[in-house]
């Protein structure tokens, strides 16, 4: 009789090294982010622009790694964000506070929205796949909120007042930052009203986060 074969319970291959790789997710996630930044359907004349879900892609380091990792990612981001701004000939303040302030601090701040995750609303289904609708879309606008409250910040500090009057100017630097800011997270949201968007991403997170060696990946 024989010898009966033995058969691994699933196939591994070169790709099962890269679930749970952070480096190599983060990096992804963040070269794709700083392409679509230099995608810009709509360019404000002293500085800022709409892009493709750009700010969406940076979130989603925080989305699947928490604040301090996304805050790490952002500071990074910050820095190619500069270089890309530049490239494209987009308005720069070459002051030293507000270069600091409007990329590796104000891309930082959107990993604040990783406050919100884990709090309510996610729940795990029989695919070991956690789903946190909630994290992911509020997570995304606390996080905004904070970066743009640096593009305030810094406007105050290091741009000549564009109205008379302390509030004045900054009523209206609140309602320039946030205008195109507030358009590019209107079209997120729409963007993760799509239910295979969202599955999407919480399927690439679990492959983000979840080892190889776990037992729940047999499934896939």
């Amino acid at each position: 009789m024989g010898k009966r074969s033995e058969r691994p319970l699933f196939c591994t291959t070169r790709a099962d090294g890269l679930r749970g790789n952070r480096l190599f997710w983060t990096a992804v996630l963040l070269a794709i982010a700083t392409l679509l930044s230099a995608i810009k359907p709509v360019v404000l004349p002293d500085g800022g622009a709409v892009t493709y879900f750009s700010l969406l892609f940076l979130w989603l380091v925080t989305f699947f790694y928490g604040p301090r990792y996304g805050l790490a990612a952002g500071a990074v981001f910050g820095i190619l964000r500069l270089a890309v701004t530049y490239v494209t000939g987009e308005h720069i303040n070459y002051a030293p506070g507000a270069l600091v302030l409007e990329y590796p601090v104000a891309f930082g701040a959107l990993a604040l929205g990783g406050l919100a995750l884990d709090r309510r609303g996610a729940f795990c289904e029989l695919d070991g796949v956690v789903r946190d609708s909630f994290g992911l879309r509020v997570g995304y606008l606390v996080g905004l909120v904070c970066l743009g409250a640096c593009y305030v910040l810094a406007a105050n500090l290091f741009y000549p007042p564009d109205r008379d009057g302390l509030l004045a100017n900054l009523l209206f630097t609140i309602a320039y930052d946030m205008s195109y800011l507030g358009i590019e997270a209107a079209l997120t949201m729409l963007l993760l009203c799509i239910p295979a968007v969202c599955d999407a991403i919480y399927y690439v997170r679990f492959l983000a986060t979840t080892p190889k060696s776990d037992p729940t990946l047999r499934s896939f």
